[in-house]
Order: C-alpha cells, then sequence, then structure tokens
C-alpha cells in the first residue's frame, strides 16, 4: 500500500469568465507540479470559471463552453499527475453546482459537488447554485465520458481522496465527518476565499484541526489577486498532515501561479485513524470511486517536518499589500494606462496615492523583470526593466510613475497652502506627474449663475452653507475627469468606508471615479495606515534581495493636520462635523457585523473603553446622529464606486450591507433612547 504522497497547491490569479486565461494559468500550474514531480495537484474553486462571475452562472450556453474547456484541459494533464479543476456544472435536470472535477490525462474521474453554500457577508451563492444533497451521488455524460458526480470519495492506486469545498469546511456539520468515517487519507479544499482582516487566522485553525481530528493530510488552495473588482483573494495555500503545517505559501503574491509542495507520511495517519476510529456501518455505504495506474507505486520521499508560521506581517502592512495588490491587477485587466487622483493634502487621497505606488513598487520588486514588463506592455507601455531590486526603485520613481500616476490638486479660497504643500510632497516623493490649478472662478461663476435667478436670495454662508460647500467639491469632478480620460488612466474615488456609511460624501465630488481603493477601510484606520506609511512602511519581498520596509516619509506633511474638507472660510474639522472616528466606526461596526438596534449599540458603546470618557447624553447623540445621517443617505452609498472588502463589514450595498433607499428613518427606535 502507498504510504507516501507528494501533494501540491496552487494559488490562481483568475479573471472571472475568462475561459482562455484561465485554462492557461491550470496548465501552468500542471507543468510546474510535474516538473516538480508532484503527484496530487491542489487547484482553487471555480478556478476555470472564476468565482466571481454573477449572473453568467444563469447562461446555459457559456456553462456549455466551460464543459469544453474542462475536457480541453483533460488533454494536458502531464502523465503521473492527478490535478482538481473547480468549475460551475450544468446538471442535466437544471440546476447548476458549484462543483471540482478530479481528472488525469483524458479523463474526468469524478466530480464533487459543494453541499454548503456561502450566503453571507459579500457571498450570494445561493442565488446561482444548488447545494448537493449530503450522501447523494449519481452520473451524468460530460464529452463522451460517464462520470460520477456528488457526494462521493475516491480510492486512487490505494490512497482515498476527499473534498471539502471551501464554505463546507466553515460549518458544524462539515463533510470532513463523513469522510473521516469513510476513512479518507487525504481532504483537499478548493476554496476562493477573499481577503478580510482576522479571516486567515480561522483558516489556519480549520486547516490543521481537521487534520488532526480526522487523521488526515488536509490541503488548501485558495484563489489570489482581485479577480472580479472588489474582492481581494489572499491565497496562503496550506497542507497539514496528522495535526501540524508541513507547508505554506506567502499571502498576496504578485506572481499568477503559485504552487506549493510538501512530501507527506500517509501511514502516520493511518495509524492515528486506526487509534481512534469510531466507524458506522451505514456511513461505509457511501460511493467510493477507484481508479488505478495513476500515482506512482511508491516513492522515496522525504518527509516534510512541521514548519514555523511564516513571518507574521502586521495588521497595517497586510492592508496595505491587499490594497496594492487591488490596484496592481485592476490596472492590468483593465489594460489602462494608470491612475488619476485628485490629490487634496489630506489623508484619504494620499493613502489612494500610495497604494498606487505600492502596487507597482512591490511588482517591481517581488515579479521577474521581465514578468513585470509583459503586464506593462499590456497596458501599453514598454519599459526594459533595470536587474537590480535597488536600481528598479529609482527607477520606478523617475521613469514609470510619472507615466502612471496623475494626481491634481485643486484649491479654492477656502484651500490652504498647508495642503497645497502636502499634496506636491506626497506626489513628490512617490514620482507621480502633478498638477495644481485653482477652482475659484468655476466656483464663483456657478455662484453668480445661481445669484441672477430673478427673486433669489444672494447665497450667503449664514443660509447657504452646504450648497456652498458641495458647489467645491463638484466642480473638482470634470477637470479631473478630463484628465483621466485624456490619458486612458482610471479616476480613483477618494471616500472611505466611514464617511460613505453616513453619506459624508459629496456625490459627483469625492465619490466620483471608477474604483474606490479605500472604500472598505474605516477612516481611523485610515489615519493610522497613513502614520504606519510614514514610519514603519510596507514590507517588501524583492526575488534577488533581502526583505526591506518601504516608507514614504512624505506622508508626514499630511499627518500633521486634523481631518478637513476645506470647504468653509472658518476653520473646519471633520469630526466637529460628524463626531469621533473611533465612536463612528464602533456604531458601525456594532450595527453592521452584529446587528444591533440603536438601543443595543448604546448599551454596548456606552459599557466599553470608547464609551466611558463621555456622558450618556452626548452618546445617545451621537447614535442618533449616526443613523439620521445612515437612514437618509442610502441612496448615496447605492452610488458609490467599486471598492475593495477590507475589513470584517462593508458600506457598499450590492455586496455587503443591503437597507431600503425608503425608510422609516428609525424614528421610533431613535426617539425611545435611554
Amino acid at each position: 500500500m502507498k504510504t507516501t504522497l507528494r501533494i501540491g497547491t496552487a494559488s490562481l490569479n483568475t479573471v472571472a469568465l475568462d475561459l482562455q486565461h484561465n485554462a492557461s494559468l491550470i496548465e501552468q500550474a500542471m507543468a510546474d507540479a510535474a516538473r516538480q514531480n508532484i503527484e496530487l495537484l491542489l487547484m482553487p474553486e471555480l478556478c476555470l470559471s472564476g468565482y466571481g462571475c454573477e449572473d453568467m452562472f444563469f447562461c446555459s450556453d457559456w456553462l456549455a463552453d466551460v464543459e469544453k474547456a474542462l475536457i480541453t484541459i483533460c488533454e494536458q494533464v502531464p502523465a503521473g499527475l492527478l490535478a482538481t479543476v473547480g468549475l460551475p456544472l450544468r446538471y442535466p435536470g437544471g440546476q447548476v453546482f458549484n462543483a471540482v472535477a478530479l481528472i488525469a490525462t483524458g479523463r474526468i474521474l469524478g466530480i464533487v459537488c459543494k453541499q454548503t453554500l456561502a450566503r453571507s457577508g459579500i457571498h450570494y451563492e445561493s442565488r446561482w447554485f444548488a447545494p448537493w444533497p449530503v450522501g447523494q451521488s449519481t452520473e451524468i455524460m460530460i464529452g463522451g465520458q460517464q462520470v460520477p458526480i456528488g457526494d462521493q470519495a475516491f480510492s486512487i492506486d490505494g490512497v482515498r481522496i476527499g473534498f471539502e469545498i471551501c464554505e463546507d469546511s466553515w460549518v458544524a456539520a462539515r463533510p470532513g465527518r463523513q469522510l473521516y468515517q469513510r476513512q479518507v487519507d487525504v481532504i483537499l479544499n478548493p476554496s476562493a476565499s477573499h481577503f478580510a482582516l482576522g479571516k486567515h487566522q480561522v483558516r489556519r485553525r480549520f486547516v490543521q484541526e481537521g487534520s488532526r481530528a480526522f487523521g488526515v493530510v488536509y490541503a488548501y488552495a485558495n484563489l489570489q489577486g482581485c479577480e472580479a473588482g472588489r474582492a481581494v483573494y489572499d491565497g496562503g495555500n496550506m497542507i497539514a498532515s496528522n495535526g501540524e503545517l508541513v507547508a505554506e505559501a506567502q499571502r498576496l503574491q504578485f506572481d499568477d501561479v503559485v504552487v506549493t509542495m510538501a512530501d507527506v507520511d500517509l501511514h502516520a495517519n493511518r495509524t492515528q485513524r486506526i487509534i481512534s476510529s469510531q466507524l458506522q456501518s451505514d456511513v461505509m455505504q457511501i460511493d467510493l470511486i477507484e481508479h488505478a495506474g495513476i500515482l506512482k507505486q511508491q516513492a522515496d520521499y522525504q518527509i516534510s517536518g512541521a514548519i514555523d508560521s511564516l513571518p507574521v506581517l502586521s495588521e497595517h502592512d497586510i492592508v496595505l499589500r491587499t490594497g496594492a495588490l487591488g490596484m496592481w491587477d485592476w490596472m492590468r485587466k483593465t489594460t489602462t494606462a494608470g491612475y488619476a487622483i485628485s490629490l487634496s493634502g489630506g489623508a484619504d487621497s494620499a493613502l489612494c496615492a500610495s497604494l498606487v505606488y505600492y502596487a507597482h513598487a512591490l511588482a517591481v520588486s517581488e515579479l521577474a523583470p521581465e514578468d513585470y514588463a509583459k503586464a506593462m506592455a499590456i497596458c501599453g507601455f514598454q519599459f526594459a526593466v533595470p536587474k537590480a531590486t535597488e536600481q528598479r526603485l529609482t527607477w520606478l520613481t523617475e521613469t514609470v510613475l510619472p507615466q502612471v500616476l496623475t494626481t491634481v490638486y485643486q484649491g479654492s479660497d477656502n484651500s490652504s497652502e498647508t495642503t497645497s504643500g502636502a499634496a506636491a510632497a506626497v506626489a513628490g516623493a512617490i514620482g507621480a506627474k502633478h498638477i495644481n490649478w485653482s477652482i475659484s472662478s468655476l466656483v464663483e461663476e456657478y455662484s453668480a449663475r445661481i445669484n441672477g435667478i430673478d427673486g433669489a436670495k444672494p447665497l450667503n454662508w449664514q443660509d447657504d452653507d452646504l450648497t456652498l460647500q458641495n458647489i467645491q467639491a463638484r466642480v473638482r469632478s470634470p477637470g479631473i475627469w478630463m484628465v483621466a480620460n485624456r490619458e486612458n488612466k482610471l479616476l480613483v474615488a477618494t471616500s472611505n468606508m466611514s464617511e460613505a456609511s453616513v453619506g459624508y460624501t459629496t456625490m459627483d465630488g469625492d465619490t466620483s471615479g471608477v474604483l474606490s481603493p479605500i472604500g472598505g477601510i474605516s477612516k481611523t484606520r485610515v489615519l493610522l495606515l497613513n502614520e504606519f506609511v510614514e514610519k514603519q512602511g510596507v514590507t517588501v519581498r524583492p526575488i534577488d534581495a533581502d526583505e526591506f520596509s518601504l516608507t514614504i516619509d512624505a506622508l508626514g506633511f499630511v499627518n500633521r493636520q486634523r481631518p478637513t474638507a476645506e470647504l468653509r472660510p472658518v476653520e473646519q474639522t471633520d469630526e466637529a462635523d460628524l463626531m469621533p472616528f473611533p465612536i463612528l466606526d464602533e456604531i458601525r461596526k456594532l450595527g453592521q457585523v452584529q446587528y444591533l438596534n440603536p438601543q443595543g449599540v448604546l448599551n454596548r458603546l456606552a459599557d466599553g473603553p470608547l464609551g466611558q470618557p463621555y456622558e450618556r447624553q452626548q452618546l445617545i447623540d451621537w447614535v442618533k446622529r449616526y443613523y439620521q445621517l445612515y437612514c437618509r443617505n442610502q441612496w448615496k452609498r447605492e452610488r458609490l464606486a467599486v471598492g475593495f472588502h477590507i475589513e470584517s463589514d462593508s458600506a457598499d450595498p450590492k455586496s455587503y450591507r443591503r437597507f431600503p433607499v425608503l425608510n422609516s428613518q428609525l424614528k421610533r427606535e431613535l426617539a425611545g433612547l435611554k
């Protein structure tokens, strides 16, 4: 009986709906696996179609094309390799299943379908897919082959293999319990698990615990990169054996294909199952599909031992890397020539500009020079990339960023030299092409038009505060849009999650843009991230040098200011307009993550450390203000630009928080606050 196995996992940076691109990544991963003599290769959930295909999962003709692509891929499987491919599977009865195919050279050995569909947070799987019933299996015809499909395990040359597909492993009644009863040797988990703060620690626990509790080799493979626009997948593939992590990949890599490998001891896991086995005869009747002549009979592998966890990056470092990877993928997957940003000299736009810089600094440092050049060629640039990392970073700010990033400071009569200088300093530090112009004449012209309306009282700050503020924000939009259009760049919207949640944004002002990279980041965290960028910096892992931290010292000019919109002729701060940002963000999280009503939010806030310095009436006033603004401004949130999902919640109603546009304003609940 085979007692050792060389197993591999692959992270893939897929593109939703791009079967040709995704198939090329799958074939590259299989070729890499063959070069490393890997016998079993696990690839991510829905990696052939892409995970974020939305309602294209309803398109029967396209699903047929997916099946054809799978058959073509089977012909490309190297001899001696067993591989998995995730795909949406059209069932003859009309249902569509989230499935994974186990394939060998020229053959589909069988298909397993997901039993537990993700439906919380940003997930909506039950809209498109049917859950496969536990314990059921059948056969269907695919490409002239009669293929077993359903809830089943496989015996491949005596190695028993089962599956938990992403969400299957996150629930109490996980399939691993039944797979243990079937005495499987390996559980494979193909996943499409997006980045969210704190999420990877949960994954690591269920991989290791699944391996220990079920006495198996447990392998986990995840998508990587920004596939469909909103979610950024962080990879982080893992392999555990007998309760110990034996292989783990760095998260948030910029390579499109990352293969991780381990040599595992099947005998040790089998021994553990003998010690703890409690078999149930009725479970043993579930299908075990047998195939032979695929895996090596026995290989003299050096068994991989337990590894220390990879160096843990700080939370701020991880968030910045996630945003940077998202910006890198957006540029190259839209084949546009970079980004345009209305750089105000404040915290939000400075962080957006920093993410563009880090996207290219990480890519040019961590990719092979020819791979960076190839990605930039897709966007219309022809660059000869220097070989040494130190040279590449200097070359980046002197040659690349002036062409990739254009920033514009658009001052009004209420703007200050402080913000103008801060914007210029940040742009200069990262190498952006920077423009400075005034919008004062545009504001005056619009004001003159309104003042000329018959019978209208001339605009004044006492009666028309909001009108006079918003016109300044809005007239900035057409100019920066023209820059973006002329230079074939993506316009960046600069609103953050906290202010977007309560509508403290100007429609057609700071919300203008194609992409809102900090739309999933709270204002509290934005301020902390800017401090981190200035003083500690993002960790860079070059291909040809030791890792180092990359700071942007010029962020100090931004960090020394209090956040302000600079739209009034008198001193104005964002927190004075709203409330302290830590309070606002705590109310938001209590309401959106824990789903407490206003009274519950107030009670929890008052009992917590953030509420202790304040009188209860002050907390009541802030809770009321938050919910009044929140209820009133759902229409604004419906119009937010696409943003990355970063924290545990989001203001985006299209992918996370649904709320009626017309609503009660929660008047009864707010009136009853005690």
